[in-house]
């Protein structure tokens, strides 16, 4: 008999009194305040992470910390250096989430990243030298791996199942917001004449990372991970306090913790996974088509756009580093309000699909039509070489275009790239499939991170136009992709022809 059904017979047991239950006990509460604030306080490590991009973008357009570490002849060169080996150790960490998670517990992984990151933002803090500052963006990547890999793994495990997408989307948008602010930061920093310009933010960056710490300290375990350690009654704990009931016998309790138990005893039952199921039999189409969301994600523009805002928002017209820094931060604003709209009203209402083939099409338009303003509308100082666009009217559009693409994608790819991936393969192949699928995704960031600067060196409008044919690609490719929407996991064997 199940653990379930034992604990319903102990209840029934009890007395007549107690052995009719009500329909409110059966369902669980259409509001849980416990699950909401334990998903909003882990969420903060997605503000974290968004604050380290904002900041990062605006810090590099300061002047005055372009003179500090940089010389005219390795500014590209060492800008693009010094993302792409963030982005490298970010990759590593997420690599190693899977050991840290499963041996340490989700709650304390985070905390640890947290206290890697914390290492990391010092060492930008004191930048006495570059090779002190590139330390620090190494240090800090790894702790960023962990936290991006390990809050929605919590997330996900503390979750109720009516409620699960909610949750996890905190993460996306306390990102948006963490970018947000760290632009706005910059921005106000960027007036002060000294170097705190640069490393102001980086300062408020570290306390706000000691206090995730210290309030993380007050979150519970995963239930899944505590039955996972065979510490039953913890578990049953947590899942009480997390639907603020006073009995483990509660249905709604009594049938999550039966239901997780099993699905853990089932999966132990399957034996040892290897990464070579993958590419074998109906699992090759899934994990073909989770690669190309993943690496089409990196190639649609976003991550070069997402770093480097400011200095393309400076060669549309705007050449005050404020000006650019607080233009970019209005891009941040409008994504952060385009993927609440995405996660609220079109995700699980409209489909995947269509997010994709819109979101495409949208930005490979903006691509073209940036890079055409670009290619008619500069003018290039011979002997500087300095970019200015010559119309007022170009400029406006430029960066009117650049606002559109942001916010597309992120009602669009932005938040379908995390959806897709994680519904298509089966529960045996999961954490592996996802493990590549994220991997391929970081390492084609590291790759476009690093050439960026490098290409915008030669060519502006080049850039754009690259972009925008990689859109083009992406827009074919989403053509041939199962819709999701609405389908149980189990119900993705059928989707991909496992099942007939």
């Amino acid at each position: 008999m199940s653990l379930k059904n034992n604990i319903i017979d102990q209840e029934l047991d009890i007395g007549d009194d107690k052995s009719s239950l009500t329909i409110s006990d059966d369902e669980p509460k259409r509001f849980r305040k416990a699950v909401y604030v334990s998903a909003l306080v882990a969420a903060i490590g997605g503000f974290l992470c968004g604050y380290d991009t904002g900041a990062v973008s605006g810090i590099l357009a300061i002047p005055i910390f372009q003179s500090y570490f940089f010389t005219p002849d390795n500014l590209d060169y060492l800008q693009g250096l010094l993302l792409a080996l963030y982005l490298m150790t970010a990759a590593l960490g997420a690599f190693f989430t899977g050991f840290f998670c499963d041996r340490f517990s989700r709650k304390y992984s985070i905390m640890a990243a947290s206290m890697i990151f914390c290492i990391g933002i010092l060492f930008q803090i004191i930048g006495a030298n570059f090779g002190l500052l590139l330390a620090g963006r190494l240090i800090g990547g790894f702790g960023s791996g962990l936290l991006n890999s390990a809050i929605p793994l919590y997330h996900s495990e503390i979750a109720p199942p009516d409620i699960r997408g909610r949750l996890i989307s905190f993460f996306t948008l306390m990102s948006s917001l963490g970018q947000v602010v760290g632009y706005f930061v910059t921005f106000g920093t960027s007036y002060v004449a000294s170097n705190w310009s640069w490393r102001g933010p980086w300062l408020l960056h570290l306390i706000v990372c000691v206090l995730f710490i210290a309030i993380m300290v007050t979150l519970p375990f995963s239930p899944r991970w505590l039955i996972y350690q065979v510490r039953y009654e913890e578990a049953q704990k947590v899942l009480m306090d997390l639907h603020e009931v006073t009995s483990a016998t509660n249905p709604v309790v009594a049938r999550e913790f039966d239901d997780i138990v099993q699905e853990i005893e089932f999966e132990r039952s399957l034996g040892k996974v290897r990464y070579t199921e993958l590419f074998v039999g109906k699992n090759l189409k899934r994990t073909l088509m989770a690669f190309f969301i993943s690496i089409s994600t990196s190639f649609t523009g976003s991550v070069a756009i997402g770093y480097y805002a400011p200095q393309m928002i400076q060669s549309a017209g705007l050449s005050d580093a404020s000006t650019s820094i607080a233009a970019t931060g209005g891009t941040g604003l409008f994504s952060m309000i385009m993927a609440f709209v995405s996660l609220q009203w079109f995700i699980d209402r409209v489909g995947r699909k269509p997010l994709f083939l819109v979101g495409a099409a949208v930005m490979g338009i903006s691509m073209f039509v940036v890079g055409a303003l670009f290619q008619t509308s500069v003018a290039v100082d011979v002997n500087s070489g300095a970019v200015t666009v010559k119309s007022v009217n170009a400029r406006n559009a430029i960066i009117a275009f650049l606002y559109i693409f942001m916010g597309t994608y992120q009602f669009s790819w932005g938040t379908a790239s995390y959806v897709y991936p994680a519904e298509i393969f089966n529960m045996r192949t999961r954490a592996k499939g996802l493990a590549l699928t994220y991997g391929l995704n970081w390492a084609f960031s590291i790759l476009i991170t690093y050439c960026i600067p490098l290409f915008l060196a030669h060519t502006v409008s080049g850039v754009y136009f690259f972009f925008g044919a990689c859109c083009c690609v992406c827009f074919v490719g989403c053509w041939f992709i199962p819709e999701t929407k609405g389908k149980t996991l189990e119900e993705m064997e059928y989707v991909f022809g496992a099942k007939e």
